[in-house]
C-alpha cells in the first residue's frame, strides 16, 4: 500500500510542477536543455560524418588506384554513404540508450539551482547563493548519477542474463522490458530525489535508504521522463524538458515525506500555498 501511495503522490507531484515552474517565473530553463539537446546532436552527427569520411578516403587510398574505373569510383562513393549512414544509426542508439544519464549529468548545474529554488519557494524561506555550496551539490549530483547509472547497467546485463538460462529465461522473457523500465524509472527518479536528500545533509548511503524506502515515488517520478526517451527521433530532445520537471516534481514530492522534514518549515501534506503554485 505504502509503495501505490508513493506512486500517487510521485506521479501527481510531476503534473503540479508544471504550473508552479511557470507560476514561479523560471520557466526560462526550459531553454537550457532545449539548446544543449541540439548542441549534441549536431556535434555528434557532424563527427560521425567527419569520421566516416576518413574512413571512406582509407578505404579509397588503400584498396583503389588513381585510375580506378567510373565503376569503381561509384562504388567506392557508395560505400563511403553506407560508413557513414550506419555509423549515424550506430550513434543514434547509442546516445538514445544513454542519453538520459548523460542529461543528468550534464544539467547537474541546472538541477541543483531549481530543487533548491523550488523547495525556498514551497517552504517561503530564503536560501543566500553560495557558490561554493552549488559545486558541492553538483558534484555529488554527477557521482550519484553515474553511480546509479553503473548500478542500473549492472542489473540490466544481470536480468539479460538470466533470460538466457532454461525455464527461468522463459518465464521472465515475456516481462523483461517492463522489469527494465520499471528500474530505469527507479534510477532516473532516484537521481532527481537526490538533490533534496543532499540539502537535507545525508550521506549517499542515508540518501539510499530513504529513497528505497520511497520507490513508489521515485519510480513514478522517473518513469516519464524514460518513457519520453523512447520516443523515436525527438525523445531525447523532449526529455530535457521533462528533466526539469521531473526534477522540481521531486522536489515537491520529497518535501511532504516527514523524516525529510521538519514542523516548522513542511507545509500540510500534498498542500502548496496559492500563492506558490
Amino acid at each position: 500500500m505504502k509503495y501505490f501511495n508513493g506512486f500517487s503522490s510521485g506521479f501527481n507531484s510531476f503534473f503540479k510542477a508544471i504550473p508552479f515552474i511557470f507560476r514561479n517565473n523560471f520557466w526560462w530553463v526550459f531553454l537550457i536543455p532545449l539548446f544543449l539537446s541540439v548542441g549534441l546532436y549536431y556535434a555528434g552527427f557532424s563527427l560521425i560524418g567527419y569520421v566516416g569520411e576518413m574512413i571512406s578516403g582509407k578505404i579509397d587510398s588503400f584498396l583503389f588506384s588513381p585510375d580506378q574505373s567510373w565503376l569503381i569510383g561509384f562504388l567506392l562513393g557508395l560505400v563511403g554513404g553506407l560508413v557513414q549512414f550506419f555509423l549515424k544509426i550506430i550513434y543514434f542508439f547509442i546516445f538514445a540508450y544513454v542519453s538520459g544519464y548523460i542529461l543528468l549529468i550534464i544539467l547537474a548545474p541546472v538541477f541543483a539551482w531549481v530543487s533548491e529554488r523550488t523547495e525556498a519557494i514551497v517552504k517561503g524561506v530564503d536560501y543566500p547563493f553560495s557558490f561554493s555550496k552549488l559545486l558541492v551539490d553538483v558534484w555529488r549530483g554527477i557521482l550519484i548519477t553515474v553511480r546509479n547509472m553503473l548500478v542500473q547497467f549492472g542489473v540490466t546485463i544481470l536480468i539479460f542474463i538470466v533470460t538466457l538460462l532454461p525455464l527461468i529465461g522463459q518465464l521472465i522473457s515475456p516481462v523483461t522490458f517492463i522489469l527494465y523500465f520499471l528500474i530505469t524509472s527507479y534510477y532516473y527518479g532516484f537521481t532527481n530525489m537526490y538533490y533534496t536528500c543532499e540539502r537535507k545533509g545525508l550521506s549517499v548511503r542515508e540518501s539510499v535508504r530513504v529513497v528505497s524506502k520511497n520507490r513508489g515515488v521515485a519510480v513514478a517520478n522517473g518513469m516519464i521522463f524514460s518513457f519520453t526517451l523512447m520516443i523515436p527521433i525527438i525523445g531525447v530532445m523532449l526529455a530535457g524538458f521533462t528533466s526539469i520537471i521531473a526534477t522540481v516534481g521531486a522536489t515537491l514530492a520529497m518535501n511532504e515525506i516527514p523524516e525529510l522534514s521538519d514542523s516548522k518549515s513542511k507545509l500540510p501534506a500534498g498542500e502548496i500555498t496559492s500563492g506558490q503554485v
